[in-house]
């Protein structure tokens, strides 16, 4: 029975695949492991979306995204899409192989290959919130697992673009790199818990807690408790950015006095510049501002019982 097959989606060109190497090592460990599963390679950018709706239509329920951030955020995106099956049917699993490896970090699933498969037999699933954004500035809405943003964390994943190739230290590279060039615009934040009108050096919307490479921006989140954690840093000088690098990535910096946090099922950003990169788990997905909601709890994700037993 397909159902109870696991398809791979896989994506070669992810920042840590090594060609050939890695593969043969989850084949392997499927194989020892007895565990059924069929995989198709993405072959052009954003091919997970057929991918995922063949499986679909082919029976296939559980799938595993191997590869990273973007590869996930995409095979997200086509479940969300589809209306061939029920959501509560599916079953999304990772086997992180990419750059940043951002949304495993929250659920602590290893970049350990056989840890990682040991995780996906077990199948302890929670069902976590999805957000689901619609760019202002044209017809488009995206749907993320993770982490959106607006200003300078879109900034970064636009410069990193080119950056890839560096491997894990991209992101850092590519955080530093802008830290000497971008500049603040004015942003207008509306939602029924706030209303903010400031310069702000970004706004995160988050539903998991790590952004950019290992970034924590955002403050006291649950990924299923139906909310957002906001995040605006305002008023950022050059000067108190440099400062706060390291506070960008311990968590620390939201709690630096110009950041301000809140929660909210809801949220529409503008800004002054239609040219402020939006980033969703790390991909570029436009400019401008964008209106964002909640999905509470629609879609399972196959993570570990528990840290401890990593």
């Amino acid at each position: 029975m397909r159902k109870d097959k696991w398809f791979l989606i896989v994506n070669p060109a992810s920042g840590s695949f090594s060609k050939k190497r890695k593969w043969k090592q989850i084949t392997t460990v499927f194989d020892i492991e007895n565990i059924p599963f069929e995989f198709e390679f993405t072959t052009k950018p954003q091919h997970e979306y057929e991918l995922v709706i063949q499986a679909l239509e082919n029976g296939y329920r559980k799938f595993v995204s191997v590869g990273g951030d973007g590869t996930l955020h995409h095979i997200v995106n086509g479940l969300m899409q589809q209306k061939i099956v029920l959501l509560s049917e599916i079953k999304l699993a990772v086997i992180p192989l990419g750059t940043g490896n951002d949304w495993v970090k929250t659920y602590k699933i290893p970049k350990n290959i056989t840890k990682a498969v040991q995780i996906i037999k077990e199948e302890h699933t929670v069902f976590q919130d999805i957000g689901k954004l619609s760019l202002l500035h044209e017809q488009k809405t995206v749907f993320f697992n993770n982490v959106a943003g607006l200003g300078f964390d879109g900034y970064v994943v636009k410069r990193n673009e080119r950056l890839k190739f560096l491997g894990a230290i991209s992101f850092l590279v590519s955080t530093v790199l802008g830290l000497m060039r971008y500049r603040s615009s004015e942003f207008f934040i509306q939602s029924e818990q706030k209303k903010i009108t400031s310069k702000s050096l970004l706004t995160i919307v988050g539903i998991c807690q790590y952004s950019g490479g290992g970034m924590q921006l955002t403050k006291d989140v649950d990924a299923t408790d139906g909310l957002f954690d906001i995040s605006v840093a305002k008023h950022f000088t050059l000067w108190t950015l440099i400062r706060n690098v390291a506070g960008l990535f311990s968590g620390k910096i939201v709690n630096h006095t110009e950041v301000e946090t809140f929660k909210t099922d809801s949220i529409t950003i503008e800004t002054s510049q239609e040219t402020v990169y939006i980033q969703a788990d790390g991909e570029l997905i436009g400019t401008g501002g964008f209106s964002a909601e909640i999905l509470p709890e629609v879609l399972q994700f196959v993570v570990p019982k528990s840290s401890d037993e990593i």
